[in-house]
């Protein structure tokens, strides 16, 4: 081809070229058929149009997977791999306050103490001390909630505080502290709930001060940490029937109310320091707390329904999931063994009452109303233990079944508070309540080992704190206080009776321990559990953590908190760690080794309805002796 064939055919292609353009700017929609017509003459322009959107496709997924990956670790693994606070974004927050960064060994248990805590990787024999481990960065003990004190004013304090010549002053000094008024009155037990729906779990938090609160404190999935909710309010007190004056420091039929802005500090109650009338608040809220078992269920927290140990009610109630009334489980137990008779004569009135016994076909004055509930645990049948501090004397009881209870409506709930027995049926005839144990202290903790055989108790007295080791067996239910342990001595002739499994007295916590007396208000909350392996934790001192090996009850570590108000409960979570709780203040520390976990499959089957009372008693005893 000659060089001028060339040129001529570079013009005509430059002249077609330009006018493409002139004409895709006059009109876009000619523009786009002619492309369209392009595309349907030239396949091979169109083919690797589609070759181009497929190699992309190929490599969508990936840029997927790396916006998903990076929020998983922005959001998830913040301060490493075990820190669930929040994730990275929240570690530009401030970081928790450390409340112990080390727990203490005894003898040769540094193996047992390096299972159970994380301790840190450069810490050798030969460099650390013979008595403590350090414990690991972000799996130390923190406090991960705290209010300020909740200082209850007494009616005659308060209303010098309303007086006029006071008023000015008090106005003042709330209005300096407006941004420390307390939320928290007096925490006393926590529970693990898991949330089917949400896919975690949360922890509920019984505050027993004034009428009581139940708190929820949970960790979310995203950036930022959830904290705490109110989940109840009133969890204790809400009628004022059963409040007495002379006990709670409250007029008789009144619950105190959960206002905290007046208690911000005592002096706002008083001109002088000399005129301040401060002191803790009544205790009348939500002792315990305890998930219901459901038969079958994934696990033990699984559940709709939360049984509360009410303390301004005297009762144990469980809140129905899906209608939020209160069926009352626990209203009326049998009296302790040689305690009736004391109780009667201390009020004058065992003439009376043996006539009314006479005149009545059925003895329901025997029974007696709970005081103090406490320690709701759940065995793996169903039954539900709880204990009872009264008059220096503390008893373990058991309610068999107490799944099957039935629910009552959300109208007879609001009439319930009234009742004196959990049902409408006579309580007295019912042989489902056994009393287990009974000792002449304040019962301070209830634990199932780690083979559910075995009920651990832990009892303190003015000279020191027991834990005692009772077997459950189907001879329980022939029990009538052969589990006393007030002499701290087994039965002879009887049968196999509680044990002591350690003990130890108040000198070895040197200053730093409460002088009880007998005194049950001093003593409260759950002191005691036990992990997946069998290990007993137990808060010994008001403010020590003791650990004690399963086989011969030996302390194997110490995890004290220095500086700290005397902690209330402990308790584990099901996302790892192990929960302490002070009157005003919510501690953590990560374990390696979870809560022991209740199974549900063995919970007994509903019984049918025509099943009579002689077929419940033998299907119990069968129970009991699988």
């Amino acid at each position: 081809m000659s060089s001028g064939e060339i040129r001529r055919r570079k013009n005509a292609t430059n002249r077609q070229t330009a006018a493409n353009s002139m004409s895709s700017k006059a009109s876009p929609l000619t523009q786009t058929k002619r492309s369209d017509n392009t595309d349907e003459t030239n396949p091979t322009q169109s083919g690797k149009k589609s070759l181009h959107r497929r190699e992309y496709d190929e490599y969508a997924w990936f840029a997927v997977f790396l916006s998903a990956a990076s929020y998983f670790v922005i959001t998830r693994r913040g301060g490493g791999i075990h820190h669930s606070r929040g994730g990275l974004l929240s570690s530009f927050s401030k970081p928790y306050q450390i409340s112990a960064s080390s727990v203490s060994v005894m003898g040769n248990q540094e193996e047992m103490i390096r299972s159970i805590f994380y301790i840190a990787k450069n810490q050798k024999d030969s460099t650390r001390s013979s008595s403590s481990l350090e414990l690991a960065h972000n799996h130390q003990l923190e406090v991960v909630l705290s209010s300020p004190p909740d200082l209850y004013c007494t009616e005659e304090t308060t209303d010098k505080c309303n007086t006029n010549d006071n008023q000015e002053e008090c106005k003042k000094q709330i209005s300096n502290n407006e941004q420390s008024i307390p939320f928290l009155s007096y925490l006393i037990s926590t529970t693990w709930v898991h949330d089917e729906e949400l896919g975690r779990g949360f922890l509920l938090l019984a505050d027993g001060g004034r009428s009581g609160r139940i708190w929820r404190w949970e960790v979310g999935g995203g950036p930022i940490t959830i904290g705490r909710s109110l989940h109840m309010e009133r969890s204790g007190c809400r009628s004022g029937l059963w409040v007495d004056g002379d006990d709670t420091k409250m007029r008789n039929g009144t619950c105190p109310e959960n206002i905290f802005s007046g208690s911000v500090s005592s002096s706002s109650c008083s001109k002088t320091v000399s005129e301040q009338k401060t002191s803790s608040p009544p205790l009348l809220g939500s002792a315990s707390l305890a998930v219901e078992l459901t038969r079958d269920a994934e696990r033990s927290s699984i559940g709709k329904n939360i049984v509360v140990a009410e303390w301004g009610e005297k009762r144990i109630v469980r809140v129905e999931g899906e209608t939020g009334a209160r069926t009352p489980l626990v209203v009326l137990v049998p009296p302790p063994a040689h305690h009736e008779k004391i109780e009667m004569e201390s009020q004058g009135q065992e003439e009376e009452e043996e006539a009314s016994h006479e005149s009545e076909e059925v003895s329901v004055p025997e029974w007696v109303r709970v005081q103090r509930p406490n320690h709701l645990t759940y065995t793996p049948f169903g039954d539900l233990l709880f204990s009872d501090n009264r008059d220096s004397v503390g008893v373990v009881y058991r309610l068999k079944e107490a799944v099957h209870v039935r629910p009552i409506s959300a109208e007879q709930s609001r009439d319930a508070h009234g009742w004196e027995r959990s049902t409408m049926e006579d309580q007295a005839d019912q042989n489902n309540f056994d009393i287990l144990f009974q000792t002449d202290g304040v019962i301070e903790g209830l634990a199932l080992g780690s083979d559910y055989s075995m009920l651990y108790i832990l009892v303190a007295s003015p000279v020191g704190k027991t834990v005692y080791r009772l077997p459950l067996d189907s001879d329980d239910d022939e029990d009538d206080g052969s589990g006393d342990a007030s002499s701290n001595e087994a039965n002879e002739g009887e049968k196999e009776s509680a044990s002591v499994f350690y003990s130890m007295p108040f000198e070895d916590c040197e200053e730093d321990h409460i002088d009880y007396n007998g005194n049950a208000s001093l003593s409260v909350g759950s002191k005691l559990s036990v992990d997946a392996q069998g290990t007993l934790y137990m808060i010994t001192c008001p403010s020590t953590v003791t650990l004690l090996s399963r086989e011969q009850g030996r302390v194997i570590g110490t995890l004290t908190s220095q500086g700290s108000k005397s902690f209330t409960s402990i308790g584990f979570g099901e996302d790892g760690y192990l929960y302490l709780t002070s009157p005003n203040e919510l501690r953590r520390v990560k374990t390696r080794i979870g809560g022991m976990a209740v199974p549900t499959n063995l919970v007994v089957p509903q019984p049918s309805k025509l099943a009579t009372t002689g077929g419940d008693e033998q299907r119990r005893q069968k129970r009991d002796k699988n």
